[in-house]
């Protein structure tokens, strides 16, 4: 195959993946503008969307972490029409934030460089097509590169206890009882679960549980004071004050709002 016939095959695999991506924005601005009818105030940065998006690339779920950006890029640009500028300051921050995630000493000089060329990109983008492309590749490298389990010694402790973690986040769960399941002691695997997963266990947890009582909020008619109790909060106090802290809002107003801060 002569490298023109190479050159055609790529253009016309970025017009189709182009193509896909604006379907889908397109798809979920309709969304957006039935639940926003023209007079109404628009949504704010979906800041809940913003750290769905970065605990997706954590966990290497990049089919996820793309629907998300999508859902995000789709509350920016519907919220801010004609206001590319700030689009791009969100872009720019967002990038940061992914970048934090990415680097790790061993490659950091190397991180670094791809994420000045990634914040020249987005600064340099003409109009919202470009700028998707672009944050929609800078998601498929940072999840070729980023691993919730990048130490290999540890990784099938982690697994495990990730594995359990997902299965019972909805009761109790205590360190002891996570770490006897990865068959670590319990300061050692606090240790590098800290280091492999960015965050402690227990701020890991919390936000699992509120991920799940974001879901129960949009999804169900039940009281806030069954919510809490169904997601591990010990009582709806409890369950305020951690949602808020995580999304900016209180469950309330989350549900009042249809989930958009």
């Amino acid at each position: 195959m002569c490298n023109n016939e190479i050159i055609i095959k790529e253009d016309e695999g970025g017009i189709r993946r182009r193509a896909q991506q604006q379907e889908s924005l397109s798809r979920i601005t309709e969304e957006l503008k039935n639940q926003y009818p023209e007079n109404a105030d628009r949504p704010g940065y979906p800041l809940e969307k913003e750290k769905s998006l970065l605990a997706a690339l954590r966990k290497g779920d990049i089919s996820e972490a793309k629907k998300i950006l999508n859902e995000l890029l789709a509350v920016l640009f519907f919220s801010n029409p004609g206001q590319f500028k700030y689009v791009q300051l969100r872009a720019t921050e967002l990038i940061v934030l992914i970048s934090r995630i990415e680097i790790s000493p061993a490659k950091s000089s190397v991180s670094m460089e791809t994420n000045s060329q990634n914040l020249k990109m987005v600064q340099e983008a003409k109009n919202p097509e470009e700028m998707t492309d672009i944050l929609h590749t800078i998601v498929d490298n940072a999840a070729a590169s980023i691993s919730s389990f990048k130490g290999v010694p540890h990784a099938m402790a982690l697994r495990k206890a990730e594995s359990f973690i997902m299965e019972n986040f909805t009761r109790k769960i205590s360190l002891k009882e996570i770490s006897k399941v990865a068959g670590l002691s319990p300061p050692y695997f606090s240790t590098i679960f800290k280091e492999e997963m960015g965050e402690n266990l227990s701020k890991y947890l919390n936000r699992l549980r509120v991920e799940k009582a974001s879901n129960l909020l949009l999804e169900t008619d039940m009281p806030l004071a069954e919510i809490a109790s169904c997601c591990c909060f010990e009582d709806q106090s409890w369950f305020s004050k951690i949602f808020k802290a995580y999304t900016g809002i209180s469950p309330g107003k989350y549900r009042n709002k249809g989930g958009v801060r």
